[in-house]
């Protein structure tokens, strides 16, 4: 039996998910157990938390005065999307779940490579829930017990226990903070996320570039086809051909039944096209190293755009969690402020108002995810 890449796949995620099943076996004491959720405490990283937070209060009080201020801004953009989505029937708002091999769900789900959506999932539960132990500890609550979340045998990030008495006793303003810490968190390892994608793309320009463009078979019948079209191709009618967006971009301007010169490694070739096409099919960049013409090899390629593809990931879907924990819904932190907010202005009312606004909120959501499974439907 031939063992493809999606054999891999599947036996490396069933070794992850042995190792983490044995490895909870043997801290089976430092486990808490609610239905099919697991627990694992910390007390040595929550006493890291505050010690950190006493030797940079001044930093974590500044962070906490932004998400203080960040707040109304995210609540907006979080609830304009929604209702963007409604109005205009566009798709702006769906579910990420890990997908194996070629399995992709259906409706208003976005599938995420396994390993992908695992360190993602983490990376921004992680970050979310840290800051928020932060915040809570430069304004006097510090973290009683730190530990890791898991979904059966799934790991699915952080959570972290903060007196929540002690909390209650704060006035609003700090209140505020510590809830909007938790999507803080997120936006700024969505900015690290992606001023690491930016120089990570520099330096790769710096390294490796586009010098032609490489075919895999020329189409029956095909204008390539009857001259024997072979080699990468570098040149069309004078014009430098370094890319596939080049040979897209001359075609889109050239008109039908016009007879060209195409200058490959292998020779030059006179064509004419039809209907614009020149009658080739696996096209993709020819890539070399820098001022040379010495081809970067497959498997090198293939790690620096799996490298691209997980930090595009890991700093959007930072953003996107960001965004969408500020929506005025309860349990989610955007729905707490707005509680705690209108408990402030009118007391008891004020909560009653709060589950009216997170109910109409959550009815909104729930309508959008329906539209864009209906568009995403209607695309394929």
């Amino acid at each position: 039996m031939n063992i493809t890449i999606e054999h891999v796949e599947i036996i490396s995620i069933l070794l992850f998910f042995s190792i983490v099943a044995l490895r909870l076996y043997l801290k089976r004491k430092n486990l808490k157990i609610e239905k099919i959720v697991i627990f694992e405490y910390s007390k040595k990283y929550a006493e890291k938390i505050n010690e950190i937070v006493s030797k940079h209060s001044r930093i974590f009080k500044t962070l906490g005065t932004i998400a203080l201020f960040s707040t109304p801004i995210m609540m907006f953009v979080g609830a304009y999307y929604i209702i963007h989505s409604i109005v205009f029937f566009k798709p702006s708002v769906a579910l990420v779940l890990p997908s194996i091999s070629s399995f992709r769900y259906p409706g208003p789900v976005i599938s995420v490579p396994f390993w992908i959506w695992v360190i993602a999932v983490f990376i921004i539960v992680f970050s979310h829930e840290s800051m928020h132990a932060f915040i809570a500890a430069s304004e006097g609550i510090k973290t009683r017990r730190y530990g890791l979340l898991y979904f059966i045998v799934v790991p699915i990030g952080a959570f972290v226990d903060i007196d929540k008495k002690m909390m209650q006793r704060l006035e609003l303003r700090k209140k505020i903070k510590i809830l909007a810490a938790g999507s803080l968190g997120n936006v700024l390892t969505f900015l690290i996320f992606l001023l690491t994608l930016i120089i990570f793309s520099q330096v790769t320009n710096q390294v490796i570039e586009s010098k032609g463009v490489w075919f895999n078979a020329t189409a029956p019948d095909s204008p390539a086809e009857k001259v024997g079209l072979k080699g990468i191709i570098t040149k069309i009618n004078n014009t430098t051909i370094n890319s596939v967006y080049d040979l897209q971009n001359f075609l889109r301007k050239a008109k039908p039944n016009t007879t060209i010169l195409i200058e490959t490694t292998e020779g030059i070739y006179e064509l004419t096209l039809a209907e614009k096409n020149v009658g080739i099919v696996g096209v993709k960049n020819y890539i070399v190293y820098k001022g040379s013409n010495v081809p970067v090899h497959e498997y090198i390629l293939s790690a620096i755009g799996y490298f691209f593809v997980v930090l595009q990931w890991i700093a959007f879907l930072n953003l996107g969690v960001a965004i969408a924990n500020m929506l005025p819904i309860i349990p989610l932190d955007g729905g707490l402020i707005v509680r705690e907010t209108l408990k402030e202005k009118f007391g008891k009312k004020g909560e009653k108002l709060s589950n009216l606004v997170s109910s109409i909120f959550f009815i909104l959501l729930l309508f959008s995810l329906f539209l864009s499974s209906l568009t995403l439907r209607a695309a394929f």
